[in-house]
């Protein structure tokens, strides 16, 4: 054997390893290919753009918070970025309904299918006792969760009207205060000119200005026992179904009220509590006051008013 020979080291056994190896690491490859494309599959390219609009969201705010802490307690306040229109977990589960698409027939029919009794008064008495602190059986709770529901959902259409009613007159009052900066007669902005004068903020205002804007003069919806949010997440919605000439007329019926004062008579009945045993107590002495024209004159011998407002036996 030669020195070159000698000096030369067989590395076939371990090129053999490698390429075992490597082998092994690129079929480990392949088998996890499928699984993470399909992993990458699950987003649709909707859910990736609001997974993507809520990673900057984020990193902008990271890099805010680290200014508001070096600029300190006293240090001029960042502006703050935008919030994605959409949260992030909408890309999880079931849309929920008001996310859903309808077409104007299943808006109408859905809405219609949620009037509350607005003849009914709301009681407050319902949720004020101990029917809703405990449960034992389901009939029970059935009875609990329908008698809740009805209030909720009056709750709900009251809310809507006073919004559609309330929203209408916002919109006249910041034309007439728009009308008066116009002529010199106020120099303030509506919203400052709220704020001012009612401590009422227009970011709020301006919500329920888009509720009459939609709503206003369609009656029947004051009967729409749904949460607000709902109502406001579908008004563009709404407001294709009321172009279709049938919807509109339906919509645009009158409503008849009962008076205020006449609510609580048309309550139906509500589900009584159990009565309590309560302990014999004792009996005041005072009797009961008897006009004078018709009182005893034994009687009026027997007892006489005292400065305490009490009935005291003559010694």
């Amino acid at each position: 054997m030669s020195q070159d020979s000698a000096n030369t080291v067989d590395f076939s056994g371990l090129d053999m390893e490698l390429d075992e190896y490597f082998n092994v690491e690129d079929m480990e490859t392949q088998q996890q290919q499928p699984q993470m494309q399909k992993q990458q599959q699950l987003w649709t390219p909707e859910q990736k753009t609001l997974i993507d609009e809520h990673r900057v969201f984020y990193q902008k705010m990271g890099v805010v918070i680290n200014e508001i802490e070096e600029n300190g307690p006293t240090g001029k306040t960042p502006k703050l970025p935008k919030r994605p229109k959409q949260q992030l977990n909408k890309i999880y589960g079931r849309k929920k309904v008001r996310d859903e698409h309808m077409d104007s027939h299943q808006l109408h029919d859905y809405l219609r299918e949620n009037f509350a009794d607005i003849n009914h008064a709301i009681l407050r008495e319902t949720f004020s006792n101990d029917l809703f602190t405990k449960v034992s059986n389901e009939q029970e709770i059935l009875e609990r969760l329908h008698s809740g529901l009805k209030q909720l959902k009056r709750q709900e259409a009251q809310t809507l009207l006073i919004y559609i009613v309330f929203g209408n007159f916002l919109i006249l009052a910041k034309k007439w205060v728009e009308d008066e900066k116009k002529e010199g007669r106020i120099n303030q902005s509506w919203a400052a000119w709220l704020k001012e004068k009612t401590g009422y903020s227009d970011d709020h205002a301006r919500k329920l200005r888009r509720f009459a804007a939609v709503l206003f003069g369609y009656q029947q919806f004051f009967q729409v026992g749904l949460p607000l949010s709902f109502i406001l997440a579908k008004l563009n919605d709404i407001s294709a179904m009321l172009q279709v000439p049938e919807y509109n007329t339906f919509w645009k019926q009158p409503v008849v009220f009962v008076p205020t004062i006449q609510l609580q008579l048309s309550q139906e009945p509500e589900p009584q509590q159990p009565a309590l045993v309560t302990p014999p107590q004792v009996q005041d002495t005072a009797p009961t006051h008897v006009d004078a024209s018709t009182e005893d004159t034994s009687t009026k011998k027997n007892y006489q008013r005292s400065k305490g407002g009490r009935s005291v036996r003559n010694k």
